[in-house]
């Protein structure tokens, strides 16, 4: 029995090591913004690949940023966590709902973090852009 504690307590460590100072370099983890329309409405997903064969961890903020360009008004919404992620798997990190109106540009940012608080992956989506540029 004490054989197993020791054991256990020498993984517990080693796994803790591991998802806290292991190092993810910039193409080893992948950022995606999953956007869905339904009826007046977007549903925002943040999704992380790992594309390695190395248990990997990061910590991510999805910013949605909304701004009314009639108004002026602006909304923000951050979501921050952290993730671990088995090899060759894909996580589904964090999920937002919005209502989008015609006059409405929202800017949706997935970002990923290391331990050192360096951005190692992220991705972009504007929503309404297209309406902006074609007002003369």
């Amino acid at each position: 029995m004490r054989f197993l504690n020791r054991h256990t307590i020498t993984f517990i460590l080693f796994y803790t090591t591991m998802t806290f100072y292991g190092q993810v370099p910039q193409d080893k983890i992948k950022a995606k913004i999953e956007i869905e329309k339904i009826e007046g409405n977007v549903k925002i997903t943040g999704t992380a690949e790992n594309l390695t064969d190395v248990m990997r961890s990061a910590a991510y903020r999805l910013s949605v940023i909304k701004n009314n360009n009639k108004s002026n008004n602006q909304s923000n919404n951050d979501q921050v966590g952290i993730f671990t992620l088995q090899p060759n798997e894909i996580q589904k990190l964090s999920t937002s709902q919005i209502n989008l109106l015609e006059d409405d540009e929202v800017i949706v940012l997935l970002l990923f973090y290391d331990e050192d608080k360096q951005i190692i992956a992220k991705d972009r989506v504007v929503l309404g852009e297209e309406k902006k540029k074609k007002i003369p």
